[in-house]
Parts: C-alpha cells; structure tokens; sequence
C-alpha cells in the first residue's frame, strides 16, 4: 500500500477497508460497553458481553463456576478471583473513548447478587465519579422466597405456574365456561 502525503487518514478507521469495527454494545441488553459495569468480557468462545449480564446471567444459573455463552452455548470457566477477572476485550476498549480505556476494579459478591466498584480514585474523570458504586444483578439461584419450610418455594412455582399463556388461557376459558352456565341457568329459572 502506498502513502499519499495528500491524502490524512482518519485514524478511527482501520486501515484495511474490509475489517469491521467490533459491536460497541452488549449482544444481550444493547447497553454501550463502558468501562466500569458493562466492562466488555470476552469467553473462550470469544463472544463478548458486559459484565452486568454475565453477573445476572451466573447468578441465576446452578453452575457458578462456569458462565455459559447464550450465543454458542460453549461453557467458560470462571477464573479463581470470580467474573470480574474474566478477560477484557481489548479491540472494543480500544474503539472506546480515551477516558474510558482504563478497566475499574470490580467485585462480584454472587451470594448477594451486587457488582462493586473497589474504589474511584480522585483522579478519575467527573463522571465517573457520579455513577453507581453498587449494582444490584438479582437474587442467586435459589434463594427467592425462602420463608419456612419450602412454603415460599411452593408458592413461587404456584405463581410462575399461574403465570404461564397456557394457564391464562385455561383459567379465561373456565370463566367463559361458567359464565355461559351461569347465564343459562339464569335463563332456565326465570322461564319456569
């Protein structure tokens, strides 16, 4: 390839005009990746989601030392240290603006389902500084509705059963039912 010294290249466009900029958002929640909770992770795999929903992600799965890919389904292992050490994608950092290239520590604490920021230094840029040290990624596998013996598990399937189409259609269907009986035994009485 031969320089023009005429011609400025625009140093946000790759040189090779068949390379494709990486997505600069999550495939899951289309969020823009930052570089505090929707850090982009990459899995072997080598699909890349923010941190926030693989954080969601695990702490609903029954597996908490893998995180598998909702793209190719492969499994990663998480790394000793937890999810914030998975690897950072370094090609869509880079695409990020310059303030936003340096990853901020962040801990996953799962048995509480928060994402923590370990520290803001001073020196961090204003914005940064206003968002969220805390982020609330939902109840771990499990937990929800633990009040007695299993009553509130019960209770939990009974209303996720209650809220299938299929059961809202059955449930629509009998009062149809009963109402036509109804109106029909109404009709019968008042005739006689």
């Amino acid at each position: 390839m031969e320089s023009d010294p005429n011609h400025l290249h625009d140093p946000y466009k790759p040189v090779d005009d068949n390379f494709e900029p990486p997505d600069l958002e999550c495939a899951i929640c289309f969020c823009q990746f930052n570089n505090v909770f929707n850090t982009p992770k990459v899995l072997q795999c080598k699909h890349t989601f923010c941190l926030e929903c693989l954080a969601r992600m695990n702490v609903k799965s029954t597996q908490p030392d893998t995180i598998q890919c909702p793209l190719c389904r492969a499994y990663t292992p998480l790394p000793d240290l937890g999810l914030p050490k998975l690897a950072n994608d370094s090609t869509v950092l880079s695409y990020l603006p310059t303030a936003m290239q340096h990853v901020y520590s962040i801990r996953f604490n799962r048995s509480k389902g928060k994402l923590q920021v370990k520290r803001v230094p001073s020196s961090a840029p204003a914005l940064t500084q206003t968002i969220s040290q805390t982020l609330d990624v939902g109840n771990p596998a499990g937990s929800e509705g633990q009040d007695g013996r299993d009553g509130g598990r019960e209770r939990s399937l009974f209303m996720t059963i209650l809220r299938t189409p299929l059961c809202k259609a059955f449930m629509m269907s009998m009062v149809a039912i009963l109402t036509v009986v109804l109106t029909i035994t109404i009709i019968m009485t008042n005739n006689k």
